[in-house]
């Protein structure tokens, strides 16, 4: 076992590259390396993959410029070795540019042979000397690539959100994407309040203070330990949660005896929100097409002393009322999705997805809608949401459901203060990292006729 936080960090970033693996998976493949580190090297180890996978566009700018080999013709572990470097020497400081230097020609050496290391070692010296000379592109002349040199992001993304968002916004907003967030959890209330977790977490975090729109949340900094590690996680007193994603849970209302769907449930982090609301009482069916995350789900909900939430394995595009025992009360489809509206904490999704991504999972978001609308009860709930902020995936989606679907109409009926400034001329529910310093969220509460 490697005990050396940069090694492991090449590692698991390698893992990741390969196009079918998640960084949820690669970490999880590495986690026995990272936690047998000391917690100043884990934290090196994490700051080091997040680092690099929101900086890479503009780490590979910098490659370019001082590498005799075009970038698309260096190996992918010599490419990973120079990034995770030049990450330390622009982005950590740290970090001594000697050090970062000689560890990344030692490792080279180790992988490649001593004529690789030279070439690594030719590249670090000439660009951690000058690197700070380099000029961007003329903003004025050609913006796109301006704000994906400078904010790091892909090309396409950068043209298609300046078209969106316009120059300006966009700056702001990938300002803010390569802005370190907090970290936010919710309360499980089915075993303590807010202020009691807020006490016993603020002796073990650096800063901490509670989420102002849902009464559930804590922000905080820096633990002491690992998230998996705190005594209060491992007790279920809280679930690792964004302020946006547990607004969602509130939009749907769930009351307790209710019958309730969480149509593509995942882990499981809404529908433990979910159970809270209804105090346990009722039923939940968390539905799936992955058994391993509703496996993963029925553990946590144990742990949050959960005992209503029924798994289904089961694809929403391919289900009827047959597959289920009743018509439900409410419907949440929390729809599969680009995941562009979560890069403050998911920075990998930029380098995985496409532009016919967009296209592509809006077109199955319409059906999937389609098809738990079918399960909701005449005069029940369906909420439709996704963590993208993309129109093609929200407006577009429901504009298009509506349409066919004359039996639902946008729920005008629910009324909530403490969302308000969210609301859309058309009664839709948007967050934006940039403007409210949470995830980017788009959700509508719709109602089916009785």
């Amino acid at each position: 076992m490697n005990k050396d936080p940069r090694h492991i960090a090449l590692n698991v970033l390698l893992f990741w590259h390969k196009a079918s693996n998640t960084l949820d998976n690669a970490l999880k493949s590495y986690d026995r390396d990272i936690f047998s580190l000391p917690l100043k090297d884990k934290k090196l180890c994490n700051a080091l993959i997040f680092g690099v996978l929101r900086q890479r566009e503009s780490i590979d700018w910098i490659i370019d410029e001082y590498s005799n080999t075009a970038i698309e013709k260096i190996s992918i572990d010599l490419l990973y070795i120079l990034r995770i470097a030049l990450f330390q020497i622009i982005y950590m400081d740290r970090v001594p540019v000697f050090a970062s230097i000689n560890t990344s020609v030692d490792i080279a050496k180790k992988l490649a042979g001593k004529k690789k290391a030279g070439f690594i070692n030719a590249v670090l010296r000439k660009a951690s000397t000058d690197y700070t000379n380099l000029a961007l592109p003329d903003a004025k002349k050609n913006p796109s690539k301006f704000i994906a040199i400078k904010y790091s992001l892909p090309l396409w993304l950068s043209r298609k959100w300046i078209r969106s968002f316009g120059f300006n916004e966009t700056k702001q907003l990938c300002h803010q994407i390569n802005t370190i967030p907090a970290i936010t959890v919710r309360t499980n209330t089915l075993k303590t309040d807010r202020q009691t977790l807020f006490s016993k977490l603020s002796l073990k975090v650096k800063t901490i203070e509670k989420t102002g729109l849902v009464p559930e949340g804590i922000n905080f900094s820096s633990p002491d330990a690992a998230i998996d590690e705190l005594e209060e996680f491992k007790q279920g007193l809280f679930q690792v949660q964004d302020e946006a994603a547990q607004m969602i849970t509130h939009i749907l209302g769930p009351e307790p005896h209710e019958k309730i769907l969480d149509a593509c449930a995942g882990f499981g982090g809404k529908t433990g929100h979910i159970a809270q609301i209804m105090q346990n009482s009722g039923v939940i069916v968390a539905a799936d097409t992955e058994n391993r995350k509703l496996e993963s789900l029925n553990m946590d909900m144990h742990k949050l002393g959960i005992d209503i939430v029924e798994t289904k394995t089961i694809n929403i595009l391919k289900s009827s009322i047959k597959d289920f025992d009743f018509y439900f009360d409410r419907v949440l489809i929390d729809a599969p999705c680009t995941g562009l509206g979560v890069l403050r904490r998911n920075p990998d999704t930029k380098w995985k997805r496409s532009k016919n991504d967009i296209a592509r999972l809006g077109a199955k978001q319409k059906k999937m809608l389609n098809g738990a609308a079918n399960l909701v009860k005449p005069g029940g709930i369906l909420v439709y949401a996704v963590c993208s902020c993309e129109k093609e995936e929200n407006e577009d989606v429901i504009d298009t459901f509506l349409k066919k679907r004359k039996d639902f109409s946008i729920d005008k009926d629910f009324k909530s203060d403490r969302f308000k400034q969210f609301n859309t001329r058309k009664g839709y529910l948007k967050t934006y990292p940039h403007i409210n310093n949470m995830d980017g969220f788009f959700a509508a509460r719709l109602k089916r006729k009785p």
